[in-house]
């Protein structure tokens, strides 16, 4: 008899997801009920483009299922998927030649009401995108995704001491470059 999906781990979903039926397609399914919230707000976050976070995290998916017809032994589901994104994400970034502006030579937008969602948002995202990769890439993982610092170290193959030195650099940078502007 077949577990239900809700009770099986990450891992056990991943190797049924091989078997090319309906149950492996299920287990696609919880895998991505599980994780695709998270992975669509790293895309979102890291590229600054809806439009292009959607393809890229659609893309993501269709790798990790891919992948699964390879036979591999998978221990941790969802650093694997983070890390189809991460690169994906970069690669990106790369074609694009998105060229890093430092801090004191970037023009934050100007808006008048920080209090709309929609303005605060665009204005944190102009920020996070003025901070070098290595650190803005810890810190959405840290804060937007809820990630812990031992499981950051684990996505990206670093050290918790690492992580922790880059998140505390992220969290000081942005303060630096928000604070003239949410003092006016």
């Amino acid at each position: 008899m077949k577990k239900a999906y809700k009770t099986m781990t990450d891992e056990e979903l991943y190797r049924a997801m091989a078997d090319d039926n309906a149950y492996g397609r299920h287990c696609f399914d919880e895998i991505y009920l599980r994780h695709s919230s998270k992975v669509y707000t790293y895309c979102k976050k890291v590229l600054g483009d809806s439009d292009l976070a959607d393809d890229l995290f659609q893309e993501t998916f269709i790798k990790f299922f891919n992948s699964s017809k390879s036979g591999r032994e998978m221990t941790n589901v969802g650093a694997f998927i983070f890390k189809i994104a991460r690169n994906l994400c970069l690669n990106e970034k790369q074609r694009k030649h998105h060229t890093f502006v430092p801090l004191d030579e970037l023009n934050m937008p100007y808006y008048d009401d920080l209090s709309d969602s929609k303005e605060r948002e665009q204005f944190l995202q102009t920020a996070l995108d003025a901070l070098p990769r290595k650190y803005r890439e810890m810190l959405i993982l840290k804060e937007y995704l809820g990630l812990t610092y031992n499981e950051i170290a684990d996505m990206l193959e670093t050290t918790m001491a690492t992580v922790r030195i880059r998140i505390y650099r992220a969290k000081t940078k942005l303060r630096e470059l928000l604070v003239p502007y949410l003092e006016q």
